[in-house]
């Protein structure tokens, strides 16, 4: 009886012993009071703020404008918001060419590199396939440059509209914008920050932009005119022999002096050959 009891009593204690481990083993762990949960946090607060501040610096470095972006405007569609539209139009391949960071200078160096592959590569052939005969490089050379200048001209104009197209969105008082497309249009008025922020933005970046390109496009319209009036006065100093008109071919048929005077302008070759459709209908050309 007495062992059974003392067995008992083992038992008893046993088990609430093995309770109150749990229960403290449950408290140290899982507890809100717990020194080792308290402990485990700590480690791991201390290291996540490194953690955190190491992902903050990356994004505040690599995306330094998204302050810009989350910041009024709200019913607006991003893409439509006008500070948003400068940060797109400054990243865009072509536009990017009339910011401040490029300057006048790159800009410039761009356009140059610009004529130098459109004259090249474009404009100086055509000007070959239009002056076929021989001694009319002045010629040659006038034309392609009207027509790389002319090219660099609509480039200028193109630039220009952009930015000056942002210009006046961030000087409105209003933003005009496309709900999901053109028949549901809105108006949305700007805070009084946000016209603060976009005069800032308008006169600090967007307003020395518009003035340089402005600038230069004038200046590309001038040097097209210059160019043209040059082509000109180049096919006045040597003029070409037009061979198809048909008062030169009457003419030729009746005046030796004038027919011989074209033989020598073509340099005693057919005047087919320097046409693609007549050298084409002779079967490539004889003495050509």
């Amino acid at each position: 009886m007495k062992s059974g009891c003392s067995f008992a009593k083992r038992t008893a204690v046993i088990s609430l012993l093995l309770g109150c481990s749990s229960h403290v083993s449950n408290g140290l762990i899982t507890g809100p009071n717990s020194r080792t949960r308290s402990l485990t946090h700590g480690i791991s607060s201390s290291s996540s703020p490194f953690d955190s501040k190491t992902t903050t610096s990356l994004a505040s470095s690599k995306d330094s404008d998204d302050d810009l972006y989350s910041f009024g405007a709200e019913v607006v569609p991003e893409g439509q918001r006008p500070v948003n539209e400068y940060l797109d139009m400054k990243q865009a391949p072509l536009f990017g060419w009339g910011s401040n960071e490029v300057g006048l200078e790159g800009l410039l160096i761009r356009l140059g590199i610009v004529y130098a592959v459109i004259f090249l590569l474009i404009g100086f052939p055509i000007a070959g396939a239009t002056y076929t005969q021989d001694g009319y490089l002045l010629q040659k050379i006038a034309a392609a440059n009207v027509g790389t200048i002319g090219f660099e001209v609509a480039l200028l104009v193109r630039i220009y509209s952009g930015w000056g197209y942002v210009g006046d969105r961030l000087k409105c008082k209003n933003i005009e914008y496309e709900e999901t497309g053109w028949y549901d249009g809105n108006i949305e008025p700007k805070t009084e920050a946000e016209l603060k922020r976009d005069k800032f933005l308008y006169q600090s970046d967007v307003q020395p932009a518009v003035d340089r390109l402005k600038l230069l496009t004038l200046g590309a319209a001038a040097l097209f005119v210059a160019s043209c009036v040059g082509l000109n006065t180049a096919n006045t100093i040597k003029p070409t022999f037009q061979s198809y008109d048909p008062r030169v071919l009457n003419r030729v048929q009746e005046d030796v002096d004038f027919a011989n005077a074209a033989a020598r302008a073509t340099n005693g070759r057919p005047t087919y050959c320097d046409n693609r459709y007549y050298l084409a209908l002779a079967n490539g050309g004889q003495g050509c």
